[in-house]
């Protein structure tokens, strides 16, 4: 027996000879001792000193007995297991496992007890599922220790482990749910160790085998589905027992598993839904899964498979739609990388599930709208040039950039989608409020962000990053709106804007410093209703008339806007002369934005004094302030203009 790094390579058929060897050699010791014991007494010599030697042969005896099962143990597990080549290039019967023997032969134990005992007509009801609670605190334990988990589930029969969870819910237990998660448990760990032992291999292969049986398929996914299984094996599962066929034949009853199942475990009837909870949020085995669902003889790409599954879930429950919708975010590496920092295999699955879910709009299922949400929010990056309609607007969306495209600072997509599919997927969760709010405040912080970084880089040269960037902010915003005006309507899109501008006007503020979040998502807010304010009479009468009444102010959105943009500029060091010192904030050291000067002037109105007065003074300050630098001035105006950008949505009329 050789040992290498805890496993042994292990000869059964020289065990074997080893066994008869030694059960030779203790018949022959206690021959002789029997021959010599009558030999002594006739002589009367003690005989005393023979029993040592008997007791020696009868170890012996005990030894082969032990030997002997344990080849029979050894044979088991090392089933399937392939002959190496020897030194020299003979054949060998050498068997390589784990150095764990007598934990081998306590699992072995264990599965035999359920096997021919516990899951058998002599139990049922009550009483058998009191048995099967006693014991899954062992079957738990198995967790600890793969190797003895994966023997486990070698000897577990295959009819006991493809209905493990009906036999238990059967009985009725009330610790049904939580005697199955230690079957899980214990599979998980079998699952997860770096080597196999030859006879779990065959396990293994047997899970993830396709069946027909809609039954079967449901127990295996119930079992997989807490075990926190890898990657390959998630997507074989999830494929071999339900997306492969769903795939190929989706106008199917997908729904199996009865009441008692249901009541004991708490998991959907639903096949589909119960394969895309076993990929659960493993991005690699929904990729891989989603690559080759079907089978290589389906002639249908990517985006048309999860077509059929947004179809599905328009008519087959919430639950699926919300469970396809955090596998997609799970593909995507939405909440596990970086925007604007995503890998290649997260952004191609990314921009397929655009497409997809774009094609439907607002139609998509309502529980799988919060997940784009959080798919918009990872690729604001892709979102943001998608939106661009000054550089290739007539650009089919893809991997690679557009021919004469020109990335702007800090914008770093994976992927470029076209004007048409960012509207379209705008629309898949649009009025979602939680879901919009967070897209919003994420678009918020990167244009603060962006804007000041442009700032700066204009500031040593002649680029004109600044405007370029307003452009897109407003082509975005634009497209955004449009999408909104669509799903909703244009009355309660622009009440939304209105909210958005008052909440974050009264939020702006801490003890007299401006929140820097509250500032960027105001800005965001305000380029938004600067797209409603350009957009025609009617609408920007209604947005003003909205904010006014619940700020109780006028709003001058155009006039705020230019602030915002003063604000950006001086925050990344655009030339300019000192502004004077009443307008600066002075624990920031920061322009102080319109909401501070508002509040300036309300706390400063005294004496019947109209606090507009007060403000007005304020601004008129600024705007000498501006037009003193005139490069300064002139940048932002144009930027102010360009944030307008109603040429994105002219070039958007064809594409609903």
């Amino acid at each position: 027996m050789t040992s290498d790094a805890g496993f042994c390579g292990i000869d059964p058929d020289e065990m074997g000879r080893v066994a008869e060897s030694l059960r030779r050699s203790a018949a022959n010791l206690a021959a002789s001792c029997r021959e010599f014991d009558t030999k002594f007494r006739q002589t009367g010599v003690s005989t005393s000193v023979l029993q040592e030697i008997a007791d020696i042969a009868d170890w012996g005896g005990k030894q082969v007995s032990m030997l002997q099962g344990r080849i029979e143990l050894i044979n088991a597990l090392g089933k399937g297991a392939q002959e190496p080549a020897a030194a020299g290039g003979s054949a060998s019967s050498l068997l390589h496992l784990p150095d764990q023997i007598e934990d081998f032969e306590t699992a072995r134990g264990l599965a035999t007890m359920f096997n021919q005992d516990i899951f058998t007509t002599k139990y049922s009801g009550e009483f058998q599922g009191q048995l099967i609670h006693n014991h899954t605190g062992r079957v738990a334990q198995l967790a600890n220790n793969p190797q003895a988990a994966a023997a486990f589930f070698a000897f577990l029969s295959p009819q006991v482990r493809d209905t493990l969870p009906n036999l238990i819910a059967t009985t009725g237990s009330k610790t049904a749910k939580q005697d199955l998660a230690a079957f899980s448990s214990a599979l998980g760990a079998a699952l997860r160790a770096p080597n196999h032992i030859p006879a779990f291999t065959k396990v293994r292969e047997a899970l993830v085998k396709p069946t027909h049986d809609k039954q079967v398929a449901w127990q295996r996914l119930a079992l997989l589905r807490g075990a926190n299984v890898p990657s390959d094996v998630r997507s074989a599962a999830a494929r071999s027992l339900v997306l492969d066929d769903f795939m190929r034949n989706p106008k199917q009853n997908w729904h199996t598993s009865g009441f008692t199942q249901l009541k004991a475990y708490g998991l959907p009837s639903d096949l589909v839904v119960l394969g895309l909870e076993v990929l659960g949020d493993d991005g690699t085995a929904v990729r891989d899964a989603f690559a080759k669902a079907g089978g290589a003889d389906l002639k249908i790409g990517q985006v048309d498979k999860m077509k059929r599954l947004f179809d599905y879930g328009r008519t087959g429950g919430e639950s699926i739609g919300d469970v396809f919708g955090r596998v997609l975010v799970a593909g995507s590496e939405a909440t596990e990388e970086k925007a604007g920092h995503h890998s290649p295999a997260a952004a191609a699955f990314a921009l397929d599930t655009l497409l997809a879910a774009g094609s439907f709009g607002a139609t998509l299922p309502r529980s799988a709208k919060d997940s784009m949400g959080v798919i918009a929010n990872s690729y604001v990056h892709e979102l943001l040039s998608g939106g661009r309609t000054d550089k290739a607007t007539d650009r089919i969306s893809g991997m690679n950039a557009p021919k004469h495209w020109i990335d702007w600072p800090g914008v770093t997509p994976a992927f470029y989608l076209s004007p048409g599919d960012t509207y379209r997927f705008f629309k898949t969760f649009a009025g979602e409020d939680r879901a919009v709010d967070e897209f919003n405040k994420t678009v918020a912080g990167l244009r603060h962000d962006l804007l000041i970084s442009a700032a700066r880089l204009d500031a040593k040269g002649k680029t004109d990053y600044f405007r370029g960037l307003s452009t897109t902010f407003g082509d975005l915003g634009s497209i955004q709106f449009k999408a909104t005006k669509e799903v909703l309507g244009e009355e309660d899109a622009v009440a939304g804007l209105a909210r958005d501008v008052t909440k974050n006007s009264f939020a702006l503020l801490l003890d007299g410093v401006p929140i820097v979040g509250k500032a960027a998502e105001l800005g965001w807010a305000l380029v938004q209703a600067y797209v409603v304010s350009t957009a025609s009479d009617a609408w920007a009468d209604s947005f003003e008339t909205q904010v006014e009444a619940a700020d109780k102010k006028q709003s001058d959105v155009s006039r705020r806007m230019m602030y915002d943009m003063a604000y950006l500029l001086h925050a990344g060091g655009y030339p300019a002369s000192d502004p004077p010192k009443e307008l600066v904030n002075p624990v920031t050291g920061n322009l102080k934005t319109y909401e501070e000067l508002t509040t300036e002037a309300r706390q400063e109105a005294k004496n019947g004094q109209q606090w507009e007065q007060a403000l007005q003074r304020k601004l008129n300050a600024y705007e000498a302030w501006m037009d003193k630098n005139r490069d300064l001035d002139d940048k932002i105006e144009y930027s102010s203009r360009a944030h307008t950008s109603n040429l994105a949505e002219h070039r958007l009329q064809n594409s609903d």
